[in-house]
């Protein structure tokens, strides 16, 4: 392909800040949205062993990935989000373009940044524990005393620094769009399982921020082009 081609899932996930970026620096014309099946995904080849990873058609066995036009393909969600956040389109600007989706300033990166892996580390740490009993237990003790709260609280911290809506204030970022998805979506859509409503709400500032996002005129905008 002459544009680079994004791979992932029909719902939001872990792209959607990639599929934003890309969006914002593209346009929707300037790179591929390639949906794909989970049944077909399920389906593909995965050796567990393979010389050639790097040129195979799911590098990680994993998605999301982006194909560039020079064959390379990348993986990691927080990679490809920063790498479409530092684009220039090679015509003019999208009308709906928002300049330092990924700040260039030092310290509003390093805000950013630290919001993304929290979120990531929400994810990583979350038991998963194949016994239903234990992973009860367990996610009990993660909301309550564990890192969901430390990392929730941590949010709710910085979003109470900058005065909101969003993690820089007025001015949207890839951090935000983590907030919204995938972290957001785990409470919204009931997928947090062992996690209580009242929790979630105990961070408001946190949900406000979820709840921003789609309000951004980027958003919108995007929406008007994709579903997710």
């Amino acid at each position: 392909a002459s544009v680079p081609t994004l791979h992932y899932f029909a719902f939001r996930g872990r792209a959607l800040a990639c599929r934003v970026a890309l969006f914002n620096a593209l346009g929707k014309d300037g790179w591929v949205d390639n949906r794909v099946s989970l049944p077909r995904f399920k389906k593909a080849p995965k050796p567990e062993q393979n010389p050639d990873r790097v040129n195979s058609e799911y590098v990680t066995n994993n998605l999301p990935q982006l194909d560039l036009p020079c064959g390379t393909k990348v993986t990691q969600s927080h990679a490809i989000a920063r790498y479409a956040a530092k684009l220039s389109p090679a015509s003019e600007l999208p009308t709906h373009h928002v300049p330092d989706l990924y700040p260039s300033d030092p310290r509003k990166a390093l805000v950013v940044d630290e919001a993304i892996a929290i979120v990531d580390q929400i994810l990583l740490l979350t038991p998963k524990d194949d016994d239903s009993a234990t992973r009860a237990k367990k996610r009990e003790q993660y909301y309550q005393s564990g890192f969901l709260r430390v990392a929730m609280e941590v949010l709710e911290g910085r979003l109470k620094q900058s005065g909101g809506p969003y993690l820089l204030g007025k001015q949207l970022s890839l951090a935000d769009l983590y907030v919204r998805a995938p972290l957001g979506d785990l409470f919204d859509l009931n997928q947090f399982e062992g996690v209580p409503p009242e929790f979630y709400a105990s961070f408001p500032r946190v949900q406000a921020c979820a709840a921003a996002v789609p309000e951004h005129p980027l958003l919108k905008t995007y929406h008007e082009n994709y579903k997710s």
